[in-house]
């Protein structure tokens, strides 16, 4: 498997190459696809393999600058090969060297031998461990079609689809709620029920224009987020998590009572247990419901960065890392699967915003004390914040702690001291100095 991930890697940045070598060895799909089909599902293939590895890259980088043991040089040779430039296409022949042995160096003032040997063994091993096993789509199964593969139709009550299929001349056809400007590559995806059809239509955003000046925010689970204005955006977020984590709780608990009773008549009475797993130990309802409750997450964080990006404009946005998040739910358990939620959520969501709204993404910032710190006088303390109340215990200063903690969030945005990967130990030091440097007491 990892054989076949290091002899692709060079055609992430051209897949067409690949396509075009199988065409010319007379490849035929060995699961009765054609031509066409074949190679839209090569092509999205391919982009899968590209994104887990453009995720793992960027894990990795972060494990190389906290990386105690390498020296500066042996970092700058790592983050070298692993480097992607701002426009185009990541040179994967380094990301690929790492391991075929190959030692490139680009011409640059690099490591000795050894210690260049030394950085790619750990790069190697840290990048086989975030990989794991190799990418799966979800159970939901989905395909691309392309303009030649559909025809889109209307009768006087409804609009329709008619999909190609693996027999050459027949074609499915699937009724579309509502009516839409249909065109260009779509993708189908078979929802998990497997009685619906979802058509996704692929379409460029409107892009606008840059906007001045920056921002801060802090990401919460009362709330999807308050700027450094002190405006909180859709508090009902926090409502719909707390549905969630009561309902998942509750289910819970029902369902580890029925697991008990069923294991108790395994033996006492099989057919017993045979029915209670299968009429009350099922997943599909509750895949729906979770499925139902994830779709609404999504709604109110889009629409509360579509609120803060038309209302602020900002041209920079300072934000946590996202791996810090955390659910407030009522179990250990239920917490992760919210946090999960949340981060994923969060994530896409302000990817696709930032290119939208044309926002400079410098990454996430250090966010250590940044809700116990003074954006007045500069003093770090834990007892400075109470709850949702912020007030300073030197100068006085109140405010909302999360206004606090978006207001420092955005001052690191050009703090070349505290960067991303500061430990939190020496932020706290960092602080100390400057609020003695300024003369306070």
């Amino acid at each position: 498997m990892e054989y076949a991930r290091i002899k692709y890697l060079h055609y992430l940045g051209d897949k067409r190459a690949l396509r075009d070598e199988l065409v010319s060895r007379g490849f035929t799909s060995p699961f009765g696809l054609s031509a066409r089909m074949w190679k839209l599902c090569l092509e999205d293939a391919l982009f899968t393999l590209e994104r887990q590895w453009e995720a793992a890259i960027e894990t990795v980088r972060g494990l190389v600058a906290r990386h105690g043991g390498l020296t500066d040089e042996e970092k700058r040779y790592a983050f070298w090969l692993l480097y992607k430039p701002e426009k185009g296409s990541r040179p994967w022949e380094r990301v690929q060297a790492i391991f075929t042995g190959e030692d490139v160096t680009g011409g640059q003032v690099k490591p000795d031998e050894a210690d260049r040997l030394r950085v790619r063994n750990y790069l190697r091993r840290a990048l086989r461990r975030v990989l794991g096993k190799r990418p799966r789509v979800k159970k939901a199964r989905s395909f691309v079609v392309d303009p030649q593969m559909y025809r889109v139709f209307s009768t006087e009550k409804r609009q329709y689809i008619a999909v190609s299929t693996l027999t050459p001349g027949e074609r499915v056809v699937v009724p579309l709620a509502g009516v839409h400007a249909v065109k260009g590559n779509l993708r189908l995806v078979l929802l998990p029920d497997e009685r619906a059809v979802e058509v996704h239509i692929s379409c460029e955003p409107a892009v606008f224009l840059p906007g001045d000046g920056e921002a801060g925010i802090d990401l919460g689970v009362t709330e999807v987020f308050t700027d450094d204005t002190g405006r909180k955006y859709r508090p009902e977020y926090g409502e719909a998590l707390k549905e969630i984590s009561d309902y998942l709780l509750d289910k819970s608990r029902k369902r580890q009572k029925l697991w008990a009773l069923y294991r108790e008549n395994l033996e006492r009475d099989p057919a017993k247990a045979r029915r209670i797993r299968k009429h009350n130990l099922g997943v599909l309802k509750q895949r729906e419901r979770c499925r139902r409750f994830r779709r609404r997450c999504e709604n109110e964080v889009n629409r509360a960065f579509n609120e803060f990006l038309k209302a602020r404009r900002p041209r920079v946005v300072a934000y946590e890392d996202l791996s810090r998040l955390r659910g407030k739910a009522k179990s250990r358990g239920l917490s992760r699967r919210v946090s999960m939620w949340q981060r994923s959520i969060i994530r896409e969501r302000m990817g696709f915003k930032w290119f939208v709204y044309s926002v400079e993404d410098p990454g996430p910032v250090n966010a250590a004390y940044s809700s116990q710190t003074c954006p007045a006088c500069g003093w770090p303390d834990p007892q400075n914040r109470s709850g949702d109340t912020f007030k300073c215990r030197k100068c006085g200063f109140t405010a909302d702690a999360d206004r606090v903690a978006a207001m420092n969030l955005k001052a690191r945005l050009r703090d070349e001291e505290i960067t991303r990967y500061t430990p939190r130990s020496k932020v706290k030091e960092i602080l100390l100095r400057r609020y003695s440097g300024n003369g306070a007491v």
